[in-house]
């Protein structure tokens, strides 16, 4: 069964794509459906970003390993690095670093984190940082 299959069967009305940009208001937050193919893996990846609270719902972004607090005020990059050394699950192209350019760009204010702990502090930097982390990746050697 494919997974569209599976989550008309389960829905008591047909579902709806959501287009790449289209916001939605949830009663007083606002959210906003980005795009984001191949970042950071698969062809369908896709970030949230809720424009009120400008809380970037990052998914796999930032992943990292460990237990963690919910909430830290310390480097997110470095251990995303690590996690990205360990895991080697992000999909590393020309359009990665871009990609996350675009999304500091939207000037988050809070980084939520699918797997690790989100932060309030330096969001805009973080996302560039890792940005140039991958690009460097990727540079000839």
């Amino acid at each position: 069964m494919e997974p569209r299959e599976a989550l008309d069967d389960l829905c008591d009305r047909p579902p709806r794509k959501l287009a790449d940009g289209e916001v939605i208001d949830l009663g007083g937050k606002r959210v906003r459906h980005i795009d984001t193919p191949h970042v950071p893996h698969n062809w369908e990846a896709r970030v949230l970003f809720e424009e009120t609270t400008k809380t970037l719902l990052c998914g796999d972004l930032f992943t990292h390993a460990g237990n963690g607090p919910a909430l830290t005020t310390d480097d997110i990059v470095g251990p995303a690095l690590a996690g990205e050394e360990l895991f080697h699950a992000s999909s590393l192209t020309i359009v990665t670093a871009p990609t996350i350019r675009r999304l500091a760009a939207l000037e988050p204010q809070t980084l939520a984190l699918m797997h690790g702990s989100s932060t309030q502090t330096e969001c805009g930097k973080s996302l560039l940082r890792l940005a140039d982390a991958y690009e460097a990746m990727l540079a000839p050697r």
